[in-house]
């Protein structure tokens, strides 16, 4: 059984409950025959919507590629014969704050087959969105004012979101897994602020921005310094399953099928932390937006029932669920047109053409940078951070990288300056520390070699050396 961590709600948590009216939808769905007078529901008889279509290509293909095969996504007014996928009516319809039920139930056998959760009263439920469940999960537990530990560069959507509710960002060092656990300690540890520390946040897969991954041994030592101090994880994972393992940084043509061989598929992924949560301190947040597309905003987040009961009676007075179309679509793709194993088969190609595009960044940048910069090769996620090694009297000039940003738009290139990352109430103390995050996940492949090469020439304008 997980721990009770109901002692660390705030007062508007505790004063959450379920939705008295919400809760007569029991007594529908448990008997048809039930004339039902009670709730405002519209009659679905009236919906302007017969079907809803979208056509999809088959797992473990791209757009990229040519004479593509592609299938049929339709959710019909009526239940499907031979389908557990609920009708466009039902997806239409007004529902709980949990999700539609067939999508849920997928999401749970996916959590259960690739994470498994240590302990029993574990659920699962929906979201629109990470941003959505960012807000949820912190709300749980924070007032405007609490501080909450984060890495000293972390997500900036992240940070707006901590910065507008008005919460205290408690930077913890980094290197290349990202937060350390001696770091994490001695804050904790040597913590006088007025107010207790009771939750960090951490992306551990594909660090946006920094890149880097956390090996397990890291994950269960940062796991072990939050028991100790009984801290609540907050684990922002989308980039889970773009990891890359050990393979080596190569040339394009030398991806053969053997190379590929060295990507994890979902046998050797890094076990999450919720995977090695046995007190229930891990709230996991999950979305397709890697993975299918971001503006479905659909999302899941993980944990113990406990805390997901209150977040289920915060979605009752606000979002309800995601939006129906995207509920029904996913729903339907998920279950009956690609089913899990072609859901895990489209995973495995995004994660070969990420890879494919992490080689091709990395290769221009051993190219074109060399000693310009330093970067840690990313083992996974979408992104590469890079300290730019300027000489000292470029080093030490104040104003100096936004200098560089200027002059790389002048380039015709653009990377997003480090200061942008910090979760430090003064940015200016943070305006020339010497990083720019480049993503290489928007860009074409042909595109991703010429911008290296245009932030080259900028570069040397600064004094860098190759």
């Amino acid at each position: 059984m997980a721990l009770d961590f109901s002692k660390y709600f705030t007062e508007k948590t505790k004063r959450r409950h379920a939705s008295p009216l919400k809760s007569l939808l029991k007594y529908m769905i448990a008997d048809p025959e039930l004339i039902s007078l009670g709730g405002g529901l519209p009659n679905p008889n009236l919906f302007p919507f017969e079907d809803f279509t979208a056509s999809v290509i088959q797992p473990g293909t791209s757009f990229e590629e040519e004479n593509l095969s592609t299938e049929s996504v339709t959710v019909s007014r009526d239940v499907q014969a031979n389908s557990n996928v609920e009708s466009l009516k039902q997806f239409l319809q007004y529902g709980g704050g949990v999700g539609a039920a067939s999508l849920i139930k997928f999401f749970y056998q996916h959590m259960k087959d690739i994470h498994n959760p240590k302990y029993q009263d574990w659920g699962v439920i929906s979201s629109v969105g990470s941003t959505d469940a960012l807000n949820k999960v912190t709300e749980l537990f924070l007032n405007d004012g609490d501080p909450i530990l984060i890495d000293e560069w972390s997500y900036p959507t992240a940070i707006e979101t901590f910065t507008s509710s008005g919460f205290q960002m408690v930077a913890v060092k980094m290197d290349s897994e990202g937060m350390t656990p001696s770091s994490l300690d001695e804050v904790c540890t040597n913590w006088t602020g007025s107010r207790p520390l009771r939750v960090v946040y951490m992306i551990p897969t594909g660090h946006n921005p920094a890149g880097c991954t956390m090996s397990l041994t890291r994950r269960h030592e940062i796991y072990k310094v939050c028991q100790k101090h009984d801290i609540i994880i907050i684990e922002d994972d989308p980039y889970y399953f773009l990891q890359f393992n050990d393979a080596p940084v190569v040339k394009p043509g030398q991806e053969t099928e053997e190379y590929l061989k060295h990507l994890p598929g979902t046998e050797k992924l890094v076990p999450s932390i919720l995977s090695i949560d046995t007190d229930g301190r891990v709230l996991r947040l999950d979305t397709v937006s890697k993975l299918l597309a971001p503006n479905m905003r659909l999302g899941w987040i993980t944990g113990q029932a406990q805390l997901l009961e209150k977040i289920r009676y915060h979605n009752e007075t606000t979002v309800q669920q995601p939006c129906g179309f995207t509920q029904g679509i996913a729903s339907m793709l998920l279950n009956n047109v690609w089913g899990p194993q072609g859901f895990i088969k489209h995973v495995l190609y995004l994660q070969k053409e990420y890879l494919s595009r992490r080689n091709i960044i990395m290769s221009a940048v051993n190219e074109h940078l060399g000693n310009m910069v330093s970067v840690t090769t990313p083992v996974g996620g979408m992104f590469l951070w890079l300290k730019v090694n300027l000489p000292p009297h470029n080093a030490n000039k104040p104003g100096v990288m936004a200098e560089i940003f200027d002059e790389m738009v002048k380039n015709q290139v653009m990377l997003v300056p480090g200061w942008q990352f910090s979760p430090t109430s003064d940015t200016s103390t943070v305006k020339d520390a010497p990083y720019f995050r480049a993503a290489f996940s928007f860009a074409s492949k042909e595109q991703l070699a010429k911008a290296i090469e245009r932030l080259s020439v900028v570069l040397e304008k600064f004094g860098c050396q190759k």
